[in-house]
């Protein structure tokens, strides 16, 4: 196979394994309570984008290396089936590691909930993974195959010692970018500081909500809250940059974008999800919620029947926009935000 390709492929792993180190840096700094990460929108986003580079550089790996292994099995190489530089990149690099990557991916793109919880074992089984696949690479290049056939390096360096090095340079570095971006050296006293007002504030709109309906009902709060919520949000908007009365240009579902946009902006969630079910009901979602945090101190008791704060302002928005009363079923509460379904009344709602 032509040396420049095998160069290429060990060039790939340097750079991958530079975004495992940087995303493995991110993690030990909370790795004593993964729940600082919540809210934490921008080191969060700067998390995932690094995850995802190093996963999809992995995967081209694989895919090279898989075809590696098919011309080494159509050739009978003996060096797959006997202790060497081949059979442990193979076995050990190829295989065990695809097998643990492919499973911290999967719970981190299917079980969010989990990684919160266990994250601090789940995420070293995939720089266990990379790193098995890097470090025998590195060692079946420079120690066997150089040696056995001497060859000019053009893009990688020319040591081993320097390969080693250099992707905990990058990794470094890419990390102090994530630090310097998200202010972590100055700010993480007012970053705990917002989420200790958050919790507070959180803990008392569910207490009053939960004290609300249980004086006066669920249709009385809904009627008088809304209306409330919007004499507050129009003095509050303009310093984000909303305007309430410009959105009445718009039709429901681009106008209630344009809003959530602007609380992501604001840093408040990652992303807020409008997704219509219907002409009439919708859902709003949040993902990486700056209050999820909050609920990590709550018991699960005191989440029951209760409304997440996006479902009611997104109910306050539409209320506004359209006249209609509207009707919020339960929030349903995850670690990193919450999803609530919304339906708009084609009447309004009589109190009894």
């Amino acid at each position: 196979m032509p040396a420049i390709w095998v160069e290429l492929m060990i060039l790939q792993t340097i750079v991958g394994y530079s975004f495992v180190v940087a995303n493995a840096l991110i993690g030990l700094t909370s790795i004593k309570d993964l729940n600082n990460l919540k809210g934490d929108v921008r080191t969060v986003k700067y998390h995932k984008i690094f995850g995802k580079i190093e996963g999809l550089i992995f995967y081209i790996i694989t895919i090279q290396c898989l075809y590696m292994f098919a011309l080494y099995v159509q050739a009978n190489n003996p060096l797959l089936y006997i202790p060497s530089g081949v059979w442990a990149h193979s076995w050990i690099g190829g295989f065990s590691a695809l097998v643990l990557v492919t499973l911290k991916i999967s719970i981190a793109r299917y079980k969010k909930d989990v990684i919160y919880k266990y994250g601090k074992y789940i995420g070293p089984l995939g720089v266990l993974g990379w790193s098995l696949s890097h470090w025998t690479s590195l060692v079946n290049y420079y120690f066997v195959t150089i040696n056995f056939s001497p060859i000019t390096l053009n893009i990688i360096p020319n040591t081993f010692l320097w390969a080693a090095i250099i992707p905990f340079l990058f990794g470094i570095c890419l990390y102090l970018i994530v630090l310097l971006k998200g202010e972590r050296f100055s700010s993480s006293e007012k970053r705990i500081n917002l989420h200790g007002v958050a919790m507070i504030l959180h803990g008392i709109t569910f207490g009053y909500e939960r004290s609300a309906k249980e004086l006066v009902g669920a249709p009385v709060l809904y009627k008088y809250v809304f209306p409330k919520t919007y004499e507050f949000l129009e003095r509050y908007s303009k310093y984000i940059g909303l305007d309430l009365e410009e959105l009445k240009n718009y039709n429901l579902n681009e106008a209630m974008k344009i809003a959530m946009q602007k609380f992501e902006n604001i840093g408040m969630a990652e992303k807020l999800k409008i997704d219509w079910i219907s002409e009439n009901e919708f859902t709003v979602e949040s993902i990486n919620c700056s209050t999820a945090v909050v609920r990590s101190y709550m018991k699960p008791t005191e989440l029951t029947n209760s409304i997440c704060p996006w479902g009611i302002l997104a109910a306050t928005i539409v209320n506004a926009l359209t006249g209609k009363n509207i009707e919020i079923e339960p929030s349903r509460f995850n670690e990193i935000g919450a999803k609530s379904k919304l339906k708009i009344l084609a009447e309004e709602k009589n109190i009894k």
